[in-house]
């Protein structure tokens, strides 16, 4: 529109005037072009920054394992959405991911060429599943744990049951158990088999990290010393007296919470 009445304008005028609007006329495109140019250079060469957020930041590694992990020991068996919270505080929506408790991975499913990226670990804050199951309340946080008195801390993805004064997390731990023999296309294979052995860690408000294989009586006396009569009125009054099942332990856990000043 500019340019139409710039030339209308040239009609009516004199030759030196025409050259004068003329010239204007020039710089005031080139002057556009340099602008529009010097923009898409801030905003990232024009393309959509939620475009660039979405996709740049994952990192990780392609997995290709010459044995894949078996099936059993993942946490959720076909890729689900899910989002994933970083350390340097950006949020990674709706990506199709999939963890497995006895490599204690994260794993992204790249679509654009249909691979399996195991995530860098030291750059995830916490993941969330979506919809697993029906459950949308689903999420792992990133913990730093000593396994062992003799091992350094390590990092893992603890599944959070509770969140409050005394949070609760359970680690899908997976061991080796046997070998057997198992039919596979027509032959017989030697198949390592593993079983699922959940480990509990409570976490303090002060980021402190306890483990429990097991909660009974006299662990959680050593636990909480200074607790130990009410904890022993929580066994009186509880109907099976044992912190047993998921049920169980997180009713126990939440009295804990409560009665932590």
């Amino acid at each position: 529109m500019v340019i139409l009445l710039a030339d209308l304008q040239l009609l009516q005028s004199s030759p030196i005037e025409s050259m004068k609007t003329k010239f204007i006329l020039v710089l005031l495109i080139l002057f556009g072009i340099t602008t529009q140019v010097g923009f898409c250079q801030i905003d990232y060469n024009c393309f959509d920054t939620n475009e660039i957020y979405s996709e740049q930041p994952l990192s990780g590694e392609l997995f290709a394992a010459a044995t894949p992990p078996d099936i059993v020991t993942y946490f959720n068996k076909n890729w689900l959405s899910g989002d994933i919270w970083l350390t340097d505080g950006r949020i990674i929506r709706n990506k199709k991911i999939k963890y497995n408790g006895l490599l204690n991975e994260l794993f992204w499913l790249e679509l654009g060429l249909n691979q399996a990226i195991k995530l860098d670990k030291e750059a995830i804050l916490q993941f969330h599943f979506l919809n697993f199951q029906g459950d949308t309340s689903v999420y792992f946080r990133k913990l730093k744990v000593k396994r062992d008195i003799f091992n350094d801390s390590i990092e893992i993805f603890g599944q959070e049951l509770f969140h409050g004064y005394l949070s609760l997390y359970v680690l899908h731990y997976f061991y080796f158990d046997r070998r057997e023999m198992v039919r596979v296309n027509k032959s017989y294979i030697l198949k390592d088999i593993y079983k699922e052995m959940p480990v509990y860690y409570l976490r303090f408000l002060n980021s402190r990290v306890v483990e429990f294989k097991r909660f009974n009586r006299k662990n959680l006396y050593t636990f909480m010393p200074d607790r130990k009569n009410q904890i022993r009125k929580y066994f009186r009054d509880s109907i099976s007296g044992n912190i047993k099942t998921k049920e169980e332990i997180l009713s126990f856990i939440q009295f804990l919470s409560s009665i932590i000043d």
